[in-house]
């Protein structure tokens, strides 16, 4: 629904939201499967099985998110929708510390929390983007792109001091950064800008469209890639030798990112552009094997980097296409976050076929080579886009 006020949302309440729930957000996600495993005794299987029906949770209810709002359209305004969910959001953060010691709670939170953010975002990004079209879309997004990248990695800076109180209080830390957001909604409409069919159809592409097809293989992709990457770069960065800096080492890949997407929003050059997809692509796989095959550090910092590169790409060029192709409607954002879900989703779950189907041993090199078939498949996939565009502009 884009419907509502002549002027677009004020920026900076869109950005005080998108900060706050993104500290949130960082926190939550990343605190949950520490927890479960450290206060809750999960083994590696039960927290996969846990991400995996998370994911499940967030794609299933982003894509219903347009439908969410539409739903309760005659009795709440969708800034009435956000702050419910984001009221939800802070009490599935609370719900574990009612009885911390029953794996149920954590269980009923995390699903709880997955389903309110998976509302949360699809709304946050048509407040972003209703009535801004071309250039000033571009701007907007980049803005929020800078904006919730820092947040989650804040997140993750404070976590292992919060954690030294308690360690549920991450969870404390979530909810106040949520309510935050909560209240930050309070500035803004009602409802998202209107959004002129007219000057949306003049700022879209001629191949934005087929733009957006072949990127929704390819931001799944990324995501699937990053689960696997992510509980075998510890292994990796051993293997390496090293020790005390590891964590700086695992989010050189964040920095890349940021970095990307800061250069994305201060330049114009990679939109309606297929070489930026083909880049991003080549980026997130090359990047990949070089961090499951560095011999050292300095290669596997490279490959970290070249990996933060491609998420980037493929992040700012997928939410860009979305909501401009699906004119900054709900329901285009809410496809866009259902794609990220998916890949949360199945991420895990190929760690668990991996598990199901090769001994321990040979679990990570089974884990790999599923990858790697995401990665043909989705290429492919991609690929036939570009191939069906390129037929398109023969006379």
């Amino acid at each position: 629904m884009t419907s509502g006020t002549d002027r677009p949302a004020p920026l900076a309440a869109v950005l005080a939201v998108t900060f706050s729930g993104s500290l949130s957000g960082g926190v939550f996600w990343a605190a949950i499967f520490f927890l479960t495993a450290g206060h809750y005794g999960f083994s590696p299987e039960n927290n996969l099985v846990l991400a995996t029906v998370m994911g499940a949770v967030y794609a299933s209810t982003a894509a219903g998110a347009g439908l969410l709002v539409r739903r309760f359209a005659s009795s709440a305004s969708p800034r009435a929708v956000l702050m419910a969910a984001l009221g939800s959001w802070t009490a599935a953060a609370l719900l574990p510390l009612a009885a911390p010691h029953a794996g149920a709670a954590i269980w009923a939170g995390a699903l709880l929390g997955a389903a309110a953010s998976a509302v949360t975002w699809p709304i946050v990004e048509s407040y972003l983007s209703a009535g801004r079209h071309g250039a000033d879309m571009r701007a907007a997004i980049g803005l929020f792109n800078v904006t919730w990248t820092p947040a989650t990695a804040l997140a993750l800076l404070l976590m292992p001091i919060v954690t030294q109180v308690h360690p549920l209080a991450t969870l404390v830390l979530s909810a106040a950064a949520s309510f935050v957001a909560l209240v930050a909604t309070a500035k803004l409409p009602a409802r998202p800008g209107a959004h002129a069919p007219d000057a949306a159809q003049t700022a879209v592409g001629r191949e934005y469209p087929s733009l957006l097809r072949a990127v929704s293989w390819l931001l799944p992709m990324s995501y699937v890639l990053y689960s696997v990457m992510a509980p075998l770069l510890p292994h990796r960065l051993a293997a390496v030798g090293v020790g005390g800096g590891a964590g700086f080492v695992a989010g050189l890949w964040m920095v890349a990112r940021f970095v990307t997407l800061l250069t994305m929003w201060r330049t114009g050059f990679w939109h309606g552009r297929w070489e930026t997809l083909a880049v991003g692509a080549g980026a997130l796989a090359l990047g990949l094997a070089t961090v499951l095959l560095a011999p050292s550090l300095p290669v596997l910092a490279i490959g970290l980097l070249v990996f933060g590169a491609g998420m980037g790409l493929t992040y700012c060029a997928a939410i860009y296409y979305s909501l401009s192709v699906g004119h900054a409607a709900v329901d285009a954002g809410g496809a866009f976050e259902a794609l990220i879900g998916f890949g949360y989703f199945a991420g895990p779950l190929i760690g668990l076929g991996a598990r199901a189907v090769a001994a321990p041993p040979h679990a990570t090199g089974a884990t790999v080579a599923l990858a790697w078939l995401v990665v043909a498949g989705c290429s492919m996939g991609a690929l036939r886009r570009y191939l069906a565009a390129r037929r398109a502009r023969r006379p």
